[in-house]
């Protein structure tokens, strides 16, 4: 456990970036010792930028916050959700194979292409692309970290809505 109080962002529930930064050093720390797996998944929402231009920032914001429910009720508990960026997230699941992971960020893709969120200007979906890392041995906290962004950016490159391992 670390000393710092838990920072949590008012819209969505999830914690802060420094927060939950410091809570994946912990695990990256406690994953070596123990020699236990440790993945962090990187969720990144899809063309955010439109959806404000077309929906306005208030409906956007309630997506995202729909996002993070759905992505807290597929971990069922596993790990904590940190808001990394704007429309970016990231969990850290101790103890969770990077192949358990996928299939997490799987459901939660599937999670998010029946739910309708809605507007003034009309009912939308939100998609999201993941990328999903593994620590590796001797890996800092750091890195994965910067793994789990980057493949997450591969995930977007390849077109969006889907999620790639490293």
């Amino acid at each position: 456990m670390t000393d710092r109080a838990p920072q949590i962002c008012p819209r969505t529930g999830a914690y802060l970036r420094p927060y939950f930064e410091s809570l994946v050093a912990r695990a990256v720390a406690d994953a070596h010792t123990a020699r236990m797996p440790l993945t962090v998944l990187w969720v990144d929402a899809d063309e955010t930028q439109e959806g404000n231009d077309t929906h306005g920032r208030e409906a956007m914001d309630a997506a995202l916050s729909g996002l993070v429910d759905e992505l807290a009720e597929e971990l069922d508990g596993r790990g904590p959700i940190g808001r990394m960026e704007g429309d970016a997230f990231a969990v850290s699941l101790y103890a969770v194979a990077p192949y358990m992971a996928e299939r997490m960020a799987e459901g939660l893709r599937r999670r998010l292409a029946t739910k309708r969120f809605r507007s003034a200007a009309g009912d939308f979906h939100l998609t999201a692309s993941v990328g999903v890392a593994g620590l590796r041995p001797g890996e800092p906290y750091g890195n994965l970290l910067e793994a789990a962004e980057a493949t997450c950016g591969r995930a977007k490159q390849a077109g969006r809505d889907r999620v790639v391992t490293r």
